[in-house]
């Protein structure tokens, strides 16, 4: 899911008689290491779901495919810098706003999330049939907040398959304004991220034991993983990453010139303790009152990943940050809402890759299945980012800009008038 602040200039081309608003609008300096960071996000989410498709894919192989899932917190770590990168190039310009903030993000996320909604109502049809408040739920992102909503409960429509991630990543938006405001240095990032695992230790400890009763284990378990509080400790990571990639970024000495030496090994340590944290899952899956849960398995793969950003910050240049990879980072918030018809559709049509191969075959269908999932979901994805995508965001930048300026007029009229 890329539902990350695009960093690049979210305007586009600017009209005929618009200079004025092209030289003070919304404009972010565009870094190929975070489309890199997109890209590999989605593509381990599509590594998680096409290894759920091929169904006798050996243990240890369906124990990394499966860790994939952990894309989505790369996309929340990615999204929060993105963000973080925005709204400080707009205060250096004394444009931020909040209202101007959250009109740039409705029309970057909502046409292609409502979209997809009736794409999946039509093209996979819930069995329970329409249901208004499910839709509404999805529709105002508060699918997150319950497990008949998310849903976690068996037999609910889920509206947009992964909506759960889209529900969180709003939320996020929504307070955005008043974090980015309170955490303005490393200092206060780092009491940030403290406060909020205290947070999702103590609503997950309570949301778990309120919602048990009515919904009992694995319904619970899940919702309580999937919602805000057990997510926004990755966010929070997000801020210190994004300090320390400011800080580290323009340094000559120390340790970001080590890290640039050694990112020829920093990158597959990476991807070594990716494998490694897949295949001893020690780790529990979401915060709690209790020892071992200060560390659950998605917050030990978000430290994995911020260390790969910082790598790929200071070092941009080396043969992971690729134009492939890139291109599907550009395209990566369409891909997430269509990857999952993608492989449904292949899923039937390729029954001889995915029920009948065993063992080492196995493997090798895995690798040919996402192989063609990859180069479905792209194509697609490039096609609605083209055609619904990108209007959007420079309609979304545009409306923004007319947002800021009336507000910016106000106080000059109010002046004027008395």
């Amino acid at each position: 899911m890329s539902v990350s602040e695009s960093v690049t200039n979210s305007a586009g081309p600017v009209a005929a008689g618009t200079a004025p608003l092209a030289a003070t609008g919304h404009e972010v300096r565009k870094y190929d290491f975070i489309n890199a960071l997109r890209g590999y996000a989605i593509l381990l989410v599509i590594m998680c779901h096409s290894g759920y498709a091929i169904l006798n894919l050996p243990y240890p192989v369906k124990k990394v495919t499966s860790a994939g899932w952990h894309g989505v917190q790369l996309f929340f770590l990615v999204s929060c810098v993105t963000l973080m990168m925005s709204w400080r190039s707009d205060e250096r310009k004394n444009i931020a706003s909040p209202l101007a903030f959250w009109t740039r993000r409705f029309f970057r996320i909502v046409p292609m999330y409502y979209l997809g909604a009736g794409f999946y109502f039509w093209a996979d049809p819930p069995a329970s049939g329409f249901h208004l408040k499910q839709l509404l739920a999805s529709f105002f992102f508060i699918n997150s907040w319950h497990p008949v909503l998310m849903p976690t409960v068996a037999g609910q429509w889920s509206v947009v398959p992964g909506g759960w991630s889209v529900g969180d990543e709003f939320t996020f938006y929504f307070l955005f304004p008043l974090m980015v405001l309170a955490v303005r240095n490393l200092r206060a990032a780092g009491i940030f991220l403290a406060v909020s695992i205290f947070a999702a230790c103590v609503a997950n400890t309570l949301g778990y034991n309120a919602l048990f009763p009515s919904y009992g284990n694995p319904a619970t378990a899940n919702f309580i993983y999937f919602w805000l509080f057990n997510q926004l400790p990755v966010f929070a990571l997000g801020t210190i990453l994004y300090f320390t990639i400011n800080r580290l970024r323009d340094s000559q000495g120390g340790a970001a010139t080590a890290i640039r030496q050694w990112s020829w090994l920093l990158l597959p340590l990476c991807a070594l303790l990716f494998v490694a944290i897949a295949e001893i899952p020690v780790l529990p899956q979401y915060f709690a009152i209790r020892p071992l849960h200060l560390l659950p398995n998605l917050m030990a793969m978000a430290l994995l990943f911020a260390a790969l950003s910082l790598v790929l910050a200071l070092k941009p240049k080396n043969i992971v940050v690729n134009a492939p990879v890139c291109a599907m980072g550009e395209v990566s918030f369409s891909a997430y809402i269509l990857h999952f018809f993608v492989i449904q559709s292949l899923e039937k049509a390729l029954p001889v890759l995915t029920v009948e191969s065993k063992g080492v075959a196995a493997i090798a269908a895995f690798l040919c299945f996402m192989s063609l999932v990859v180069l479905c979901t792209f194509i697609a994805s490039k096609i609605t980012y083209e055609a619904i995508e990108k209007p959007m965001i420079r309609l979304g930048a545009r409306v923004a800009n007319l947002v800021r300026l009336r507000n910016d007029a106000r106080p000059a009229i109010e002046k004027s008038a008395a």
